[in-house]
Order: structure tokens, then sequence, then C-alpha cells
């Protein structure tokens, strides 16, 4: 017996056991191996500061946690796709750095910032064309000119076939030249009074200015008959051209910046002389094919061009046409590519509901009386056994065959059609034993006392705010879509028990508020607004067909209105009142005065709902309308476009004979963005002791004015930039300003050394310190150590601002410090302040 127990109890322990170890073994399938949990946990550690710092805004550094957490684990797709993902918000944040260095004309740390951005990300296409751009910029201002693309021989090592032949079909592009500009070796103007052939006169025009001319074999033989007199006064050659062209009918264009052609002036020689010129204009401002389409009309009705393409992938326009006509085009497409105005608009809904119920009953009978008078005579009184003598017949009767179907039972009551009647058996020996107890009245009127008030308000306020563009539609949405059956269909088959939902089509209604919005921005400060305003709400269901339809309760307003910037205007106000009264009571009773209240039921219900939608737009921005595009230009007659250009603008302190006049160039149209100028690294400034000063230079001190001397006159908004120009000056080695101006109309951005200092291919280093909030800024340009000194005359510094309100203002140098290469000061004046009228 001892044995079997012991053999029992063993089997026991050994099930307990198996059961243990299975649970452990599960539990230990389930967990993750011990080496991998610990580096998940590190990784995911990493991975939480990188996306703190990230939300702080530090790229960089979040960027190298993700790359540790991915190194814990770099199977982990978490770690993979936080770095890929840092990757390129870090690389967009240098790229912004960098395009914000660069406008401040900081080109080399501009560059460094790209390439940084595309060290990080190598896949971003806009660090790679930052990086290329901004290269030019630096060699366009170091050279002077726009670089040159050039095959080298190390392209052609490393780059592939493909890659090779766009290199060099974008070098062939890069080199083709724009329509030749006319600069002559003398910009004197031109005093020739004189009576002679038109050769002749053209021949002595261009002599005086410098410039060579050739004529047209055939000009000889119709043009060299009569003699023409002119008389030029203070005239600019082309000016002196034009005006010998008309007086001559000669038709003239340049060949070079030296050379000009002269033939006849007709349709013929237009055509077969003529320069032609391709162009594409990328349009910025478009929003759609259609705006395309009109300035593709207006070019072809007003400039009557006929080889005009549009490009809708690329919101460009290509033309191709003569020169005068493409300069009227480039003003045309100017004045027409112009951004949008926009508005932000608010839109306030207030709806006020009320209700006021109130129910009073304090009276006998409140709804009146309605008493019946019932004989029911006592046992004693009545015959025994008569009633039971009385039947009831229940049957059913049909025409043509007569079926009787029926119960007869012995009751006290009679049927006859709907009516029954009770019939009672009184012997005439008992009628003088009735009395009153004998009847009995049923729903006798009785007491009542009730006082309910009911008073409850409701109030929605809703605002709405949109942002539209001029002309263009804006729409929206707050709310729900509701159901609603719009149409249905008859089943081929013919069904039993089908729902009618099966074969019924339903359409989606907005509930809520609704509105679209069709601005016009003005110039002044106006906004013309075209308004569908829709406040709905599902007020009730009702069947239909067997189909539950909403009733939807509809505000709607639609307007149109011409309101200020920040003009509150009220679109709709509903107001809608209701009152009801109801009496109930014993007639004539019930109107008696004061105890007619005992006597009748009162209930009162008032019902108020108002609605208020009221609209405030907001211009956030308007019609930016300049001088140059309001104002009219001369082009021409009715056959032939001609235009006109102001006088080329002097370059102060360019030397005579220089190799921007003598060289033949082609240069394009002015730039009108200010230059920008590449500048290292500024070091921090050094204190030191003010040079000696030395006696005055043989030809006197340093004179310093402002280009131009006459004052600026510019509208608010604008970026205008002057020079601070320098003459006699001798051995200039730095210069340094300290300037003070009125910060609540003007504004600096930059300040940028000019072409004085940078002469023999010197990189000036220039230091710049400006405070807008008070109205002051200090500026030191210097050249290197091995640049030497700067002699002659030339712009010193090159200052840009903006104007940030109007009124009339000046920009003044308290200060200048001019030193020479030895050490020693150079003496020089203080300029007269520069006007500066914004208007």
């Amino acid at each position: 017996m001892t044995a079997v127990c012991f053999k029992l109890t063993k089997s026991v322990k050994m099930t307990r056991i198996n059961r243990l170890a299975a649970v452990v073994l599960s539990a230990l399938l389930i967990l993750p191996p011990a080496p991998l949990g610990a580096k998940t946990h590190h990784g995911d550690k990493l991975r939480n500061d990188a996306r703190n710092e990230e939300v702080r805004g530090n790229y960089d550094h979040a960027l190298e946690l993700a790359e540790h957490a991915m190194e814990t684990d770099p199977s982990d797709p978490s770690y993979v796709l936080l770095v890929r993902r840092l990757r390129f918000e870090t690389a967009l944040a240098h790229v912004k750095t960098g395009r914000q260095l660069r406008s401040e004309g900081k080109t080399a740390e501009a560059l460094a910032e790209f390439q940084k951005a595309f060290g990080i990300d190598p896949s971003s296409d806009i660090a790679e064309q930052e990086i290329k751009r901004t290269k030019e910029m630096i060699e366009r201002l170091r050279s002077g000119a726009e670089p040159a693309t050039v095959v080298t021989p190390e392209d052609r090592k490393t780059l592939t076939p493909s890659e090779l032949a766009r290199k060099e079909t974008q070098e062939r592009i890069d080199s083709l030249l724009p329509v030749p500009e006319l600069r002559p070796l003398n910009n004197d103007l031109i005093d020739l009074k004189m009576m002679n052939k038109p050769r002749i006169l053209f021949e002595t025009v261009c002599k005086v200015a410098g410039v060579n001319v050739l004529f047209d074999p055939e000009y000889n033989q119709q043009q060299t008959i009569n003699q023409v007199q002119v008389d030029l006064t203070r005239t600019t050659l082309d000016q002196a051209l034009d005006q010998l062209a008309v007086v001559t009918k000669s038709f003239w264009k340049p060949l070079s910046s030296n050379t000009i052609f002269v033939t006849v002036d007709n349709q013929a020689k237009r055509r077969e002389y003529a320069e032609q010129v391709v162009k594409v204009f990328y349009l910025n401002n478009i929003s759609g094919p259609q705006e395309i389409q009109e300035i593709v009309t207006v070019l072809r009705t007003v400039v009557d061009i006929q080889k005009v393409f549009n490009s809708t992938s690329q919101n460009a326009l290509v033309v191709r046409c003569d020169a005068d006509t493409m300069a009227l085009v480039e003003k045309l497409i100017a004045d027409l590519d112009k951004p949008h105005g926009e508005c932000v608009i608010d839109v306030m809904v207030l709806e006020v509901a009320s209700t006021y119920m109130r129910s009073l009953s304090t009276a006998f009978a409140p709804t009146g009386i309605s008493t019946s008078l019932v004989f029911a005579p006592r046992p004693g009184i009545t015959t025994p056994g008569a009633q039971a003598s009385s039947t009831t017949t229940t049957g059913t009767s049909t025409t043509g065959t007569t079926t009787t179907t029926g119960t007869t039972t012995t009751t006290g009551t009679t049927t006859t059609g709907s009516s029954t009647t009770s019939i009672t058996s009184i012997p005439l020996s008992s009628l003088g034993h009735i009395s009153s107890a004998d009847y009995s009245l049923t729903t006798l009127p009785g007491a009542q006392f009730e006082a309910v008030l009911n008073d409850s308000s409701t109030r929605i306020i809703q605002a709405p705010q949109i942002r539209a563009t001029d002309n263009l539609k804006a729409s929206i949405k707050i709310g729900d879509k509701v159901p609603s059956a719009s149409g249905s269909f008859q089943p081929g088959v013919a069904g039993v028990g089908v729902s009618p939902l099966v074969n019924t089509q339903f359409t989606y209604i907005d509930v809520g508020v609704n509105v679209d919005i069709l601005p016009k921005v003005h110039e002044n400060n106006e906004v013309s607004l075209h308004m569908e305003l829709d406040v709905s709400q599902v007020k009730d269901f009702v069947n239909l067909g067997g189909i539950s339809q909403p009733e939807i309760q509809q505000n709607k307003a639609t307007a149109d209105v011409r309101l200020k910037d920040g003009e509150v205007n009220l679109i709709a106000g509903i107001v809608q009142n209701t009152n009801s009264r109801a009496l109930t009571g014993i007639p004539g009773l019930a109107n008696l005065p004061i105890i007619g209240h005992l006597f009748n039921a009162e209930n009162l219900e008032k019902d108020k709902t108002e609605l208020v939608i009221a609209i405030i737009p907001h211009i956030v921005r308007g019609p930016d309308l300049t001088t140059s595009n309001l104002k009219s230009v001369a082009a021409g007659n009715s056959t032939e476009i001609k235009v006109n250009h102001a006088p080329r603008r002097a370059v102060p302190g360019a030397a005579e004979g220089s190799s921007l006049v003598t060289t033949p160039s082609f240069a394009g149209p002015p730039a009108t963005a200010p230059p920008l100028t590449a500048t290292a690294p500024a070091p921090p400034p050094v204190t030191a002791p003010p040079p000696p000063v030395g006696p005055a230079l043989p030809g006197g001190p340093a004179r310093i004015s402002f280009l131009p001397a006459t004052g600026v006159n510019t509208q608010l908004g604008q970026a205008v930039t002057v020079a601070l120009y320098a003459e006699n000056i001798t051995d200039l080695i730095s210069a340094a300003a300290h300037f003070r101006f009125d910060p609540r109309i003007l504004r600096i951005t930059n300040i940028a050394a000019g072409d004085l200092p940078q002469r023999n291919g010197a990189q000036p280093q220039p230091v710049q310190n400006i405070l807008n909030d008070i109205g002051a800024a200090d500026v030191t340009v210097g050249r290197g150590p091995n640049d030497g000194g700067v002699s002659g005359a030339g712009n010193l510094l090159s200052i840009t601002f903006q104007a940030v309100g109007r009124g009339t203002t000046s920009l003044a140098v308290t200060g200048v410090s001019l030193t020479g290469s030895t050490g020693q000061a150079i003496q020089s004046n203080t300029p007269p302040a520069l006007a500066v009228n914004v208007q």
C-alpha cells in the first residue's frame, strides 16, 4: 500500500513539473532575445530624442541622433524612415538659410550652406540647382560677365555620353547673343547744325560719337539726291540717328556695339534687315490656361504678333518678332503678369432661438362639462326574469346567396346595426316606487390645478474664415451631408416584399454653413464681393412613400457688395416671432372676468428666431501698380512699331577707353535688380587707434557725394539703390561711413562695396552693422593687404534701402573715414544729405 501511494505522489509531481516547464517555454518563445531587446531600447531612446530636437528646429542634431539610432538596428524600418525624413528636412533648412544669406549679398556663405544641404541629401534637386545658380553669380561678380559653359577634358572623362551631349548643347545655348546694343566711345551730347546729303549726315554724326557706319549698296542710288537740313541740339546718339532716319526716310540698326547699318526705309528692306528676336516668357502669376490665352489675345490684338505659342505645362509664352516689337511685348507682359490680389473674409453667423410656453389651469372642469344621466333601477323595482327574455342576434347577410352565421344569446341588450339599447322591464305597479336612487350621473366634473412654465433659448455662433484670390471663386462648407431620395426605378422582375430602398436613388445635400465668394480687390483698399451664403439645418423628417425624407430649414442670401478693408457689412438679418394662445373651459363661465379662470385652462406659447449674417473683408495683397505700369509709351506708327529708350546712364568713375566700350559687347537690357556683391565671411571688427591725419593732397581733399545727387522719388514698398560717389581719391586702402535715417520711412537692407574698392581684381571684405530700429548703420570696407591702394573716382559704397512709410526724409552721412595704404588718413568732406520722397 505504501509503494502504491509513493508512485502516485511521484506521478503527480512529474505532471506539475511538465506543466510548469511548458508555461516557461511558451513565455520564452513570446519574448524577444535579450541582446535585441537591450539594443532596441537604446535605439528607441535615441529616436525619441531625435524627434524632440526636430520639434525644437535643431535638424542637424536630430539627424545625428537618428543616425545613431539606426546604427543600433539597421533593420528597423522606423529608424530608417526617420533618418530619410530628417535628411530631407535638414537639407531643406540649409537651403532656406543659404537663400537668406544670398539675399543679404553673402554669396560665399550661401554657397557653403547649399553644398552642406547637398551633402546631407544628395537627392535634393533644389540644393543642386541653388549650387549652380550661386556659382554663376559668384563668377559673374568676379569677372563682370556671364560665365560660359566650357566642356573640359575632365568632363569628357567623367561624364556619360548623354550628359556630355547635354552640356555641349547648353554651351551652345549660352553662347547665343541677344540683339546688339550700340555703345559709342563718346557719350557726350551732340550739338550739330548742318545741311548735306543723308549719307554725309549719318557719317558725320557717327564720327562725332565714335561709331562706324555701313550703308546698303542700294542706298546711294535712291537717297543721295536731295540735301537735308538738320539741327541737333543736346541730343544723344540714338536720338540723333532716329531724327536723321525720319527726315531722310532711312532705316538703321546696330550691327555691334560700335557699328550701325543704314538702308532705305520700306517694307521690303525692313523684312530683309529687321532683326528678329525669339524669347521665352515664364509667367509667374498665372493661375490657369484661361489667363495665358488672354495674354496671347492681347499680344495678337494690340501688337499684331502672329508667331506666339503658349506652353500651358510650363506657364510660358514663346514669342518671335522684331527687336522693337519684342521690347513692347516685354512691357505688356510685365504689366499683365502681376500677382493677384488676395483677401481674407470673416463670415459671422449668429442664430438665436427662444421658446416661451406657459400653461395655467385652476378650474372646475377646465375642458368643459360632458355628463350623462343613467337610469339604474334597484332590483326590487324591476320584474324578476324579464331580462332573460331578450336576445341579441349577430349575423352576416349577403345578396344572391344567403348565408346566415350567428349566435343567439339571451341577454339584457339588443344590438341593431351599430347601436346598443339596454332594455329594463318595470311593472306598472312599481312606477310609484321610482326615486332619485334609481338614477346615476357619469363623468362628473372635477377640480384641477396646473401651472407649467417652459422658457428655453438656443444660441449658435459660427465664424468661419476664408482666404480668396482675386477673380477666383472660393468655397467653404461646414456641416453635414444629408441623403435625400431624388428618383426611383421599377425593377424588371416583380417581387414580393422588396424594400423601397432597393430601387431608390439618393443625392446628398450639404447642410450647415455653405459660403461661395468671388472677390475683386481694388486699388483703393476696397473689395467687391459676389457672395452666396446658405445656412441650413435638418428641421424634421417626413415619411414619403415609406422613405424618411429630411425637411431642411434653409436661410439663403445672395449679394453683390463693395466694401472697404475691415468694414463690417450685414448681409442678412431675419427675425421671426410666433405667438399662440389656446383657451378651453365651460362656455359662458370661462369668459367671465376674474372668476372665469376657475372654469377654463389657458396655454400661451411664444417662439422667436433671429438670424444675423455679417462679413468683414481684410485685404492681404492689393494690386501692385507702379509708375512704369501706368505710363504710356511711344510705339511707332500704324504700320511699323518703333520704341525709344531713355539715355543710358553713365557709370561714374569709368575710365575713358576702357574695355567696356572698346570691346564689342552684346549685352541685353539693363538689369532692374540692384547688383549683388560677393563677400567672404566678415571677420570680427578690430579696434585700432585712429590713423594720423596727414596733409592735404596736392589735388585737394577727396570729394564725396550721393548719386543721384538730386534726390530720390519712390513708391511705398519699393527698393531703391543709391551710390556714395568719391572723387580725387589717392592710394585708398579702406573706407568707413556712418549713416543716419528715419526708420519710420526708410529701412536699409544692404550696404555693399562699390566699384572703386574692387578695382584691380580686389575682393573687399565689408563689415556692416545695420540698426533699422534706431535708424543708424555703420559699414567698413577694406582692400586686402596685397591689393595695394586705389586712386581715381568711382562708387565707394552701394546702399540699398526700402520705403516702409510715406513722407519726405533724408539719408545722411554723419561721418566718413578714408585711409591710405600707408595708414595715413585721407581728408574728405561730409556729403550733403540725400532727399528721399516716398509717395
